[in-house]
């Protein structure tokens, strides 16, 4: 009996300890499998944790695109025009597949900031400090410049944290700062080295003509820098003579800089100094400028027209500044044999008409909207206005003054010689322009005037 009870104790001994076994090897399980799947937070790259306070992924926002980190530095913007309001802050950018780190392979669903990204102002002063300012709406670099708030500009982006979201696991959150990493992100981007120019002056005659519905003129200065880019800058016309004045946002430092073209060397002469030392001179003034057919070659030779970029390089700190435009369309006179001479020809309508086509290259006598912006239905009271897109739009009043060795005629010059005859194809004739009143009429045609010719595509 005793036996029978000592190997039933055994048996039952043996059955508690296997379910002992069975129950660790069981918690042993379930250890493993919920540490699976909790796994580990998500992480931004070494490389931007170790750069917290020069943090790619927050970005600037002008005219609905963003830019960030090295793409800033191609973003446009106008030294003329008020900045306050054209440049924002851009949503944080959602990392790449190098910026963000899973180690357990989840995929990242969301990134924020733990605070609304904040925009700060800099402008360096004249012992070369950074000062913060608050801009005002109607603040251009240009008008900062005249205060003495000179470039280079820069902004700051702050925010107090950075938050990312995985899709699944858990944990599925992180946050910067943490246990680890204790910097705030931010964020310091130059928006300009150097105030570069302001305005690009060709001639600011007739006062007939002006500013027109786009804001591009200045009645006292010229154009208005449209933007660091050549896609939208004065000029988009011009002819052999052609010259306009680039100004500097600082006075008496233009030869502070070592200028170049680094496009338009075929048809731009190199640029020139003023003698005040406060703007520099381009003038379409090359051999290839004045033969025709070897400017239209370079005009029409592309579908996006001839490119012309002026860079200065500040002799001192190595700055650079930069001027660009692209023309489109390019213009000569109709009788070669006196273009530089002062004494312009005249001619009837039909006659200026066959003698465009007569030059080298291909030319024929320019329509009315080419050389004029105004409302010809508005008869003797269409006047031009000073806009980027054409001729006299753009150049304004030409003469022997204001454009050396060009076709236009001196200013003593009788006023005959200065109306051209232009083709107006909606009313099926030709009409005239007075480029120095800015007046547009249709005359007869048996009357004797001046003439331009426009380079077309041969197609």
């Amino acid at each position: 009996m005793n036996q029978i009870i000592e190997m039933s104790v055994k048996i039952i001994s043996s059955m508690l300890l296997l379910l002992l076994v069975s129950s660790s090897s069981y918690g042993s399980l379930d250890s493993k499998t919920v540490e699976a799947i909790h796994g580990n937070k998500p992480l931004l790259s070494a490389k931007l944790e170790s750069n917290m306070k020069d943090f790619d992924l927050f970005g600037l926002n002008t005219d609905g695109k963003n830019y960030y980190g090295d793409e800033v530095k191609k973003m446009p913007y106008s030294t003329s025009y008020p900045f306050k309001n054209n440049i924002k802050v851009a949503p944080i950018k959602l990392p790449d597949n190098s910026q963000f780190v899973d180690e357990d392979g989840d995929q990242l669903s969301a990134i924020d900031t733990s605070s609304a990204i904040t925009m700060k102002w800099y402008y360096t002063n004249a012992k070369n400090q950074l000062i913060e300012f608050e801009p005002e709406d109607s603040d251009t670099f240009c008008s900062l410049s005249e205060k003495g708030w000179y470039a280079p500009y820069k902004i700051k982006l702050e925010a107090d944290g950075v938050l990312l979201y995985t899709q699944y696991g858990l944990p599925n959150s992180n946050q910067y700062p943490n246990e680890n990493i204790i910097d705030s992100p931010s964020k310091m981007y130059t928006l300009l080295e150097d105030n570069g120019f302001c305005y690009a002056r060709p001639s600011l005659q007739p006062n007939e003509a002006q500013s027109g519905k786009k804001n591009q003129w200045n009645k006292n200065y010229g154009f208005l820098i449209q933007s660091n880019t050549e896609s939208s800058n004065f000029p988009t016309t011009a002819f052999y003579g052609a010259q306009f004045d680039l100004t500097l946002a600082q006075k008496g430092m233009a030869d502070q800089y070592d200028w170049q073209l680094l496009k338009g060397k075929e048809l731009v002469s190199e640029p020139i100094i003023s003698a005040s030392n406060d703007f520099v001179t381009l003038r379409f003034g090359t051999d290839n400028a004045k033969n025709t057919l070897i400017a239209w070659n370079y005009i029409m030779g592309n579908n996006t027209g001839y490119e012309v970029i002026l860079e200065g390089t500040h002799k001192t700190n190595g700055y650079k500044i930069r001027y660009g435009f692209t023309i489109t369309q390019w213009y000569s006179g109709w009788d070669l044999a006196t273009i530089g001479t002062g004494v312009s020809s005249i001619g009837k309508a039909l006659q200026i008409a066959e003698a465009c086509e007569q030059l080298p290259g291909n030319y024929r006598i320019a329509n009315a909207d080419e050389l004029s912006n105004a409302d010809f239905n508005a008869g003797k009271e269409a006047i031009f206005t000073r806009e980027i897109g054409s001729l006299m739009s753009e150049w304004g009043y030409p003469t022997q003054e204001s454009y050396p060795d060009s076709w236009a005629p001196a200013l003593k010059e009788n006023n005959k010689r200065k109306r051209i005859w232009v083709y107006d194809p909606t009313m099926n004739k030709f009409c005239d322009l007075h480029p120095y009143d800015g007046k547009y009429h249709c005359k007869k045609e048996s009357q004797d005037k001046n003439g331009l010719c426009i380079a077309v595509d041969t197609n």
